[in-house]
């Protein structure tokens, strides 16, 4: 089978662009193993395991000869995204259907139909999913370049696209290489409030946004908050920021990626009155998913806190008697904030917050409300 009968057909099934990549990458294993070493992958302990998959994927699939790398655009079209709801606070490429259900039937079906023209193809799918350098062969798959923000940049679709590898037996040439690069431009490192990159291209993860309201479980630090502002879930300022986005091409939409106002029209308060089951009930088969409720309510208490959203002030005071710590000590925090912020009776709440603190055994929580009452007493 010629690489180009593999593209079209790439093409057919629904995707924007693709092109094929090899198998191994071993020009990128210092680098990986050296990110690694330096912690820049967080909580993420899962990167840490099948190294030796992700530099050459024949460490898992012998059979393994080539990869079909593909993308398709996320990017959001304006009249389909509500004003109103939680869409503003939510990264664009979570506003919809959940990208896995999208995509990976999709790339499935492009191996069945490979199959159906070479009966003894082997081919294994991943969205995301496993232990792959997706951007890294979408690169040598000629597909764009890796930006300064670390992310997937393609001179015609920008950098909002989701990617998606095929692993097959067929023994298939590279595509030819794109020329492109970010030249001198660092547009994306400013942009980031929490100060995530600590070199053009290297991430740290641990400071990053996107991974702080998604991956990350427990508390976030303190000390970070207030730079992240109003993100709920997801981040998209390196994004945003960057002149290629700004330049790319709409595209056709897919309609699955548009904002669903079924899940995201309820306010923040609506949202922070959610119990295990209406949450569960609401985001289950959404990106919002990820982070569960702990993580999301904790995500939306931050915002809260940011933002002066004072019409959230029932919601939270309600959470300092919430089951999880983690919860409990965003809302004290988020009300701190806002009582610094507006000049209003704080007895209800130093009542509340002294109440819940009495319950806690945890030090940090403790220690976390303790500043919280010192700093509503001053008000």
């Amino acid at each position: 089978m010629e690489s180009a009968r593999v593209l079209t057909l790439a093409r057919e099934v629904g995707f924007d662009d693709a092109g094929i990549a090899p198998v191994a990458l071993p020009q990128h294993e210092d680098d990986l193993n050296a990110w690694l070493a330096a912690g820049h992958h967080a909580s993420m302990a899962w990167l840490e395991r099948n190294a030796e998959v992700r530099v050459d994927l024949r460490a898992r699939f012998p059979w393994a000869k080539s990869v079909v790398v593909v993308l398709r655009s996320y990017r959001p079209d304006p009249e389909s995204t509500p004003a109103h709801g939680l869409s503003r606070f939510v990264s664009s490429y979570a506003r919809g259907t959940d990208y896995h259900d999208v995509l990976t039937p999709r790339l499935e079906g492009l191996g069945e139909r490979l199959r159906a023209e070479v009966p003894d193809l082997d081919f294994h799918a991943y969205v995301d999913t496993g232990p792959v350098l997706e951007r890294q062969l979408a690169v040598a798959a000629g597909l764009g370049w890796q930006g300064n923000n670390t992310l997937l940049l393609n001179a015609l679709h920008g950098s909002r696209f989701f990617l998606g590898v095929l692993i097959t037996s067929l023994d298939l040439a590279p595509t030819p290489a794109r020329v492109g690069s970010c030249g001198s431009c660092r547009a994306c490192q400013p942009a980031c409030p929490t100060g995530a990159f600590v070199a053009p291209g290297v991430l740290d993860a641990g400071r990053c946004i996107s991974y702080l309201t998604i991956e990350h479980r427990g508390p976030i630090p303190r000390s970070i908050r207030p730079a992240m502002g109003q993100w709920l879930f997801g981040c998209d300022l390196c994004q945003t920021s960057c002149p290629f986005e700004v330049g790319a091409s709409a595209g056709v939409a897919e309609p699955a990626f548009h904002a669903d106002n079924a899940v995201l029209g309820i306010t923040l308060p609506e949202l922070l009155r959610l119990d295990d089951e209406a949450f569960r009930a609401r985001f289950r088969r959404t990106p919002l998913w990820r982070p569960k409720r702990v993580g999301l309510l904790r995500n939306a208490l931050i915002v809260v806190g940011n933002g002066e959203h004072f019409d959230c002030l029932p919601p939270a005071v309600e959470l300092l008697r919430d089951s999880s710590e983690v919860v409990r000590e965003a809302a004290s925090w988020a009300l701190a904030r806002l009582f610094s912020a507006g000049s209003q009776n704080t007895r209800d709440v130093i009542d509340a917050l002294v109440a819940a603190r009495n319950d806690e055994v945890v030090d940090w929580v403790a220690d976390g409300m303790d500043e919280d009452l010192a700093r509503l007493h001053g008000v």
